[in-house]
């Protein structure tokens, strides 16, 4: 027997705003029901498992992969046949997009893709999902993500897919210079060099015996960086260090001996001369900078990271190399951590279609919508292990890779200042790392001398910046 499931939604409301009404009667064991769709209600149908549409409703839905975003329409268009046409998808890219919702309301998109740092400080702007759309996100969602964006007991945000940072190495480059690459546990690293050790290794021999590779001098076996904070990170948790780790956006954990010990890896990159110049002389701090695009389509290096936005399979149909992403090797036994985020979808609450735009989120959030992301896209799922929405993937594939290579990332705290709440915790982080880093890997500072630097100089940001 049906039964509609009709839930009003706390958001604001644009005054003067025109909606679209429809009453819908239905009939259960208690009598006859009256559910009105003007916009300002989300109705799921548990009958068809589906919402109801408003008569009427139109829909803008912000995506940053035009691919993708046809994908949706035309699966928009199959699934509610009756609806077909009812939404366009926009180009508007993620990062910062919550920013203008504030300004940009009504013209904005009703459904649009964020980055999960966006979400928290702008969330008096987006519409709770309706009941059934939250518990399905939550129960498929890695807890981890969920939390990261999802606040006050409220579901705001859908994670769909990673964006970060893995690691990569040169399969090609390593058999064409005679190396072994065998990977007999089967962890996409080369059982040769899963740890640094054995990469810090290869450094060393280098030195004396300078291979070439394409017509090319090796000078560079990982293009550490120093000055990206970003992807700095992964080495500042060689001992399992933590960042924000007791959820304190006041103690970003600088004075916590495992970060001491994981600086430690700095030191010991530039002893096995990782990277050097042409003349052989170890590459100074202030050219420690992003190269990682150089390792995918130049082949600068045999190791290197890479993001989830570059293309991987462009880069080997380009180079000729076969390029395998995995997660880091381990450091002294302990793997490291590199920051993640993730990007996924949340409603506008200035939208004058809350039923439709729950559907479409539903709908994005499916076997067929995950499916129709990873067949029209280079995004790799997030999702937890025992899904039932879980998408068919190449399992030797760059997302499947991608996904398996994020098995030890930390996603990027999302606080921020108790006396500030626009502040990012996380700036205190950007701010100063950098010059941490340099000064121990150039030998100005020692380490300990650099965090206690390090220590004064976030105290100093704090007392400046978290004042109401």
């Amino acid at each position: 027997m049906k039964k509609l499931l009709a839930v009003v939604l706390s958001a604001i409301v644009l005054a003067g705003c025109s909606t679209s009404s429809r009453t819908t009667e239905t009939t259960d064991d208690n009598g006859t029901d009256e559910v009105t769709l003007d916009g300002t209600t989300a109705v799921f149908d548990e009958a068809t498992n589906k919402y109801l549409i408003e008569d009427g409703a139109t829909l803008r839905f912000g995506t940053d992969d035009d691919n993708y975003g046809a994908a949706i329409v035309a699966l928009w268009d199959e699934t509610y046949p009756e609806h077909a046409g009812a939404v366009e998808y926009i180009n508007n890219g993620a990062a910062g997009a919550a920013d203008l919702l504030a300004e940009q309301q009504g013209e904005y998109p009703d459904v649009f893709f964020a980055i999960d740092g966006e979400v928290p400080r702008n969330e008096a702007h987006l519409l709770a999902f309706d009941e059934h759309l939250a518990s399905k996100v939550q129960s498929n969602s890695i807890d981890t993500f969920y939390n990261s964006a999802n606040r006050n007991n409220q579901t705001v945000y859908a994670p769909m897919t990673y964006d970060g940072m893995a690691f990569i190495w040169n399969k090609t480059m390593l058999e064409t210079l005679g190396l072994d690459t065998t990977d007999a546990d089967g962890d996409n690293l080369a059982d040769a060099f899963d740890t640094w050790e054995e990469i810090f290794a290869l450094a060393q021999d280098w030195q004396t015996d300078r291979p070439v590779y394409k017509d090319k001098n090796l000078n560079v076996v990982f293009p550490m960086t120093l000055e990206n904070q970003w992807s700095d990170y992964h080495h500042l948790t060689s001992m399992g260090w933590e960042i924000f780790k007791d959820n304190d956006p006041l103690n970003p954990g600088y004075d916590d001996p495992k970060l001491a010990e994981g600086m430690q890896f700095i030191l010991d990159a530039k002893e096995a001369k990782i990277s050097v110049e042409e003349s052989g002389i170890v590459t100074p701090a202030e050219s420690m900078i992003w190269r990682w695009d150089d390792v995918l389509n130049n082949e600068l290096s045999p190791f290197g990271l890479v993001g989830t936005w570059m293309d991987v399979e462009a880069a080997q149909e380009t180079t000729g190399s076969e390029f395998v992403i995995s997660a880091l090797p381990t450091y002294k036994g302990n793997n490291q951590t590199p920051f993640v985020k993730t990007k996924g979808y949340v409603i506008s609450a200035y939208t004058q279609y809350r039923s439709a735009a729950n559907a479409l989120v539903d709908l994005l959030y499916s076997d067929a919508g995950f499916q129709a992301m990873v067949d029209n896209s280079s995004y790799a799922p997030s999702l937890v292990d025992n899904t039932t929405i879980a998408p068919d993937m190449e399992d030797d594939g760059v997302q499947a890779s991608f996904s398996n290579g994020f098995k030890y990332n930390y996603p990027e705290p999302q606080l921020t200042l108790p006396n500030a709440p626009a502040v990012k915790a996380m700036d205190v982080y950007y701010s100063f790392i950098s010059d941490a880093e340099k000064a121990v890997y150039s030998g100005d500072s020692s380490i300990e001398d650099a965090i206690t630097k390090l220590v004064s100089d976030s105290d100093a940001w704090y007392e400046a910046n978290n004042v109401e």
